[in-house]
């Protein structure tokens, strides 16, 4: 402990006679403040020197002396981690005046130590469970993408398409049911179908908080499944100059990464500098080459943050350019090749290993930038404004003959702005009001010489929302309601290349109730019940024709003639169809309790959508390019039930343990029968070993991580693509769902890590 000691002299002006002088009605008053953040410092110890006179500061930092004999009093002000100011030494009281005295943070030089503690949740969503992955984590393998990150978490895992496309899955469910927030907005981007992954630098960010339950309250639409919350570098004020250097080679694929971080804050800025560069070759297995299976990926962020007594005033920006390349092998010019590439062993390209990247690929350049101002207008009151705007445009190649140009060419540009109001205390209740709207405009560049796989369209959402929690005891209630209104302008071709146009709106009211009981210190109980909605996106309602390895015909581009076939020659419009938004209702229940070095969590959740949007398989289709599968999106309701589990065990103060287990059962409800892509049981174990300093290195931990995954026994039926190719299997809309291919055997995983400081 060290106190600093300000002394300086008080002049206190008399309003009187000159008897009233040697009286000793005299006061002294003030609010004690930090100097950088403006808050109120409580318990600073202020006494009159010379006399055993003494106070301290209250919770709001204000303190008063009374019965004072003399004009001119010197005080000695005493408070831990505070030291002298020359804004302290000058200051003039007068009699019955309120000053205001700023003290500086001591700077002392203290041996290092590690302080942890858990992030406090986010209103909204105290009460649905949640995890944090903290920079540390992140930055063990900075060329991996997002959903491989958080499928380490028990209940999440990935659906992917091929080495560099993956889509987080939570509770089974992915795609625009998951909303991601990239530094407080909406991240936009081409979410639709499992052929586009968020482009997401993991390297940048500071920490990731995934939301297991449905958080569209708090967050907006498209949250129905759970929410990605990617929080970027901190912004700092008065801290010294951090440069971090970080570079790695990975072996399968020849991989090279490169990322640099610059951070520095001042007395009343401070900014951070990140860039990323990342090339990825041909990755192997065991047997042979995947051909044409690389990644580049550049990266460039900024940000900056100015601090005024009541105001703070933000600015970010980044830049994301990828090149990803999809597995030669996925594209069949023939019947022949698509059976031979389902039923074969190995790719039916193999080539030796190169940089190149060839079609199918996909380049995307996507840009961010984002202002921030908020005004904590009190103690407990904030008022936050947030305008942001990302462009996102995106190329894909195809196997084609005029390779050289895209097959699809798609400029997106997404507008976003916030008020959110974090008001005092009222009726002793905690709580925000908000209100948002979001706008997209997404284009198809002319040149592609097909006709566009989506329509241009304008987007605009209106939204409102209020959430309140209440704490008793050790209790907490938290409640909320959002309403949405979104209006759409949709205009595309016909087969015959016609214009189409349409126009409809959707609008919603969400709202969720969770409770949290703190049963004892040791032990937690968190339940939520939650309804969110999600509008049916542009490739649900319009895709048509071929897009990666498969044709698909959106909700809207396909209908059933007088023949009882299906047919893709119109549109048709939204007002004409049944088709309505998803609506989910979501009840999760977590449990946490800490004893003798053992954290258990168990986490059991059933999830109830109504108009359920699927990939649903429907043949095999001959094109020009060749024989590839059919797809077309349909809807049903669907009913999900799942638990996860998780048992972290301290062995020793370095030797740790966390067992996972996950299960979850789906169906549509509708047809009684299996829904398509969902994720099988899965177990684990994360060992881990951190032995401090060893040798010149003043940390190491290694990590030693056995998973098995299950055959997913809930898979629909198989059907080979010869049946369906020579029309022994005929498909119709009343047919029982099927698969191309069997669901793979179960399979073992271990995965050793060394890190290392």
């Amino acid at each position: 402990m060290r106190f600093s000691f300000l002394v300086f002299f008080l002049f206190i002006f008399s309003f009187g006679i000159t008897a009233q002088n040697n009286s000793c009605n005299f006061s002294v008053s003030g609010k004690i403040l930090d100097s950088e953040t403006k808050e109120p410092i409580t318990n600073v110890s202020v006494k009159i020197k010379g006399t055993e006179i003494s106070t301290v500061s209250n919770n709001n930092g204000d303190f008063v002396i009374n019965d004072l004999c003399s004009k001119e009093n010197t005080l000695i002000i005493s408070c831990m981690g505070y030291c002298e100011s020359s804004a302290c030494e000058h200051l003039h009281h007068q009699h019955e005046n309120m000053s205001h005295i700023y003290l500086t943070k001591e700077v002392l030089n203290l041996t290092p130590i590690i302080i942890q503690s858990k992030k406090p949740k986010e209103l909204g969503i105290k009460s649905i469970a949640q995890v944090n992955i903290s920079k540390s984590d992140l930055g063990l393998d900075p060329t991996q993408s997002l959903a491989s990150v958080l499928s380490r978490e028990q209940g999440v895992t990935f659906i992917s398409n091929g080495n560099n496309v993956q889509l987080p899955v939570i509770h089974g469910l992915y795609g625009n049911r998951i909303l991601i927030l990239n530094n407080g907005l909406k991240h936009g981007f081409q979410n639709w179908g499992t052929d586009h992954s968020p482009e997401i630098d993991i390297s940048s960010a500071n920490n990731i908080i995934l939301v297991k339950g449905a958080s569209g309250v708090r967050f907006g639409p498209e949250a129905i499944g759970g929410a990605i919350i990617v929080e970027s570098n901190k912004l700092h004020l008065s801290n010294p100059l951090n440069i971090e250097i970080g570079s790695g080679f990975q072996t399968n694929g020849k991989g090279i990464n490169t990322n640099v971080s610059i951070a520095e804050g001042f007395k009343d800025w401070g900014y951070y500098v990140n860039g990323n560069f990342t090339k990825i070759g041909d990755r192997n297995t065991p047997n042979y080459q995947l051909t044409n299976s690389g990644k580049e990926e550049q990266s460039f962020g900024f940000g900056s943050m100015y601090h005024l007594e009541k105001w703070d005033f933000k600015i970010n920006y980044s830049y994301l350019n990828q090149n990803l390349a999809l597995l030669r092998s996925s594209i069949a010019n023939s019947g022949n090749a698509f059976v031979r590439s389902i039923n074969s062993n190995e790719p039916n390209f193999i080539n030796p290993f190169s940089y190149d990247i060839n079609a199918p690929n996909q380049q995307i350049n996507h840009h961010f930038g984002k202002v921030e101002v908020n005004w904590f207008y009190s103690n407990k009151g904030k008022l936050t404004f947030r305008a942001g705007r990302q462009i996102n445009k995106r190329e894909e190649y195809d196997v084609r003959r005029n390779i050289e140009k895209p097959i699809i060419d798609l400029d997106l540009t997404t507008s976003d702005y916030q008020i959110e109001w974090k008001h005092p205390d009222w009726l002793k209740l905690d709580g925000m009001v908000g209100l948002q709207y979001f706008n997209q405009d997404n284009n198809n560049n002319p040149g592609t010489g097909t006709t566009p796989f989506i329509p241009n369209y304008n987007m605009d959402r209106y939204s409102a929302f209020i959430i309140e929690s209440k704490k008793f005891g050790k209790n907490l209630i938290e409640a909320g309601f959002r309403f949405d209104y979104e209006a759409n302008n949709v205009r595309g071709r016909e087969v015959n290349q016609e214009l189409f146009k349409d126009n409809y709106t959707f609008n919603n009211l969400t709202s969720t109730l969770g409770y949290v009981r703190e049963i004892s210190e040791n032990s937690t109980f968190r339940t939520n019940i939650g309804t969110a909605w999600r509008s049916p996106n542009m490739a649900e309602l319009f895709s048509f024709g071929q897009h990666g390895f498969k044709n698909t015909y959106g909700l809207l581009r396909y209908y059933t003639n007088s023949n009882g076939e299906l047919s893709t020659d119109k549109v048709i419009k939204l007002s004409e169809s049944t088709i309505k938004p998803e609506i989910g209702y979501k009840f999760i229940n977590e449990f946490q309790t800490t004893k003798n070095k053992n954290t258990h969590t168990l986490t059991a959740y059933s999830h109830y959508i109504e108009n359920y949007i699927f990939d649903r398989p429907f043949g095999i289709l001959g094109t020009i390019r060749g024989s590839m599968p059919g797809f077309i999106l349909d809807q049903t309701n669907a009913f999900f039930l799942g638990a996860d589990y998780s048992w972290k065990k301290d062995w020793t103060r370095q030797l740790s343990g966390v067992f996972g287990f996950s299960y979850l059962w789906s169906r549509d409800i509708n047809k009684n029968q299996p829904l398509i892509n969902q994720p099988p049981i899965s177990t684990n174990y994360l060992f881990t070993w951190k032995h401090g300093e060893l040798g010149k290195l003043t940390d190491s931990k290694i990590s030693i991580n056995p998973s098995y995954t299950f055959r997913q026994f809930q898979s629909p039926r198989t059907i080979n693509p010869e049946k369906l190719i020579d029309g022994t299997e005929i498909i119709t809309m009343n047919s029982e769902i099927f698969d191309f291919k069997d669901s793979p055997k179960g399979y073992f995983l271990l995965d050793v890590s060394w890190a290392m400081k």
